[in-house]
C-alpha cells in the first residue's frame, strides 16, 4: 500500500490513557455525591465517540446528564489527564519521529480540544505532526474533519489509522483507505490493513517509501 500521509486517530491508536479518564470521571461523581462510578473497561469501550456522547454510554442512568455533571466529569478528566496522563503505546515515540521523516503525519479524534493539546504536551512527539483537528475545536464529526483535512492539506492518497469499527466507517464515509490498530479498544472486520503492533505498522511504512514530501 502507497500513500502520502498518515493520519491517525488517538485513543487506542497512539496512546491509552483510559485509567487517568476513569480516575477523573469518578472522581467528579463522588464529588456530586452520586453513586454511579466507571471502570477502565468502560471507558475504553466507548474511545472515539465526542464527549456527550460517552457520558450517555457510560451513565444511562443520569442520561439526560445535566450541564453541571458534564462539566464536572470533563474538569477532572482533565485533572486526570493532566496528573496521571496516558501510557504511549510501546513503539509510538520513536516510530512516529521515523515516520515524519518520510510522510506528512497528522491526528483527527473526536475528543476535547484541551484533550487532544495535553495529549501533544505530555507526549513528546508535537514537532512530528504536520497538523490536527479534534471535534472539540471543528465541532463536526470525524468524516467531515479527514474530508477537509485532506482536502487543506492537498493529500491524494492518505491512509487513516484506527483502532474501532466507528474510525473504519469514518475512514470510509471520508473516502480513505483504513488501517486498523489491533493492539487498540475495539474491532474490526476486514480493513484494508491491521497490524498487532505500532512497530509493525511503522515498518511496512517506512519500507513502502510512500511519495509524501515532508
Amino acid at each position: 500500500m502507497t500513500c502520502d500521509a498518515l493520519i491517525f486517530d488517538l485513543d487506542g491508536t497512539l496512546w491509552d490513557a483510559a485509567a487517568a479518564s476513569t480516575f477523573g470521571w469518578n472522581l467528579a461523581l463522588a464529588e456530586m455525591g452520586l453513586p454511579q462510578r466507571v471502570i477502565v473497561d468502560g471507558i475504553r469501550s466507548v474511545s472515539g465517540n465526542p464527549f456527550p456522547r460517552c457520558v450517555e454510554l457510560l451513565l444511562p442512568q443520569l442520561h439526560p446528564a445535566s450541564a453541571a455533571l458534564v462539566e464536572a466529569l470533563e474538569q477532572k478528566e482533565r485533572l486526570g489527564i493532566e496528573t496521571m496522563a496516558g501510557e504511549l503505546y510501546e513503539g509510538v515515540a520513536e516510530g512516529l519521529f521515523d515516520l515524519a521523516e518520510t510522510y506528512p503525519l497528522f491526528v483527527v479524534s473526536n475528543c476535547p480540544s484541551w484533550y487532544l493539546e495535553e495529549f501533544l504536551r505530555v507526549s513528546g512527539v508535537r514537532r512530528c505532526f504536520s497538523g490536527w483537528d479534534c471535534h472539540g475545536s471543528s465541532g463536526v464529526d470525524k468524516p467531515q474533519m479527514l474530508r477537509r483535512l485532506t482536502a487543506a492539506s492537498g493529500l491524494r492518497e492518505p491512509v487513516y489509522v484506527g483502532d474501532t469499527r466507528g474510525d473504519a466507517d469514518a475512514a470510509a464515509s471520508a473516502g480513505l483507505r483504513f488501517v486498523f490498530a489491533a493492539y487498540g479498544f475495539g474491532t474490526v472486520d476486514a480493513p484494508d490493513l491491521s497490524f498487532d503492533r505500532f512497530t509493525d505498522l511503522v515498518r511496512f511504512f517506512l519500507r513502502s517509501r510512500g511519495p509524501g514530501p515532508r
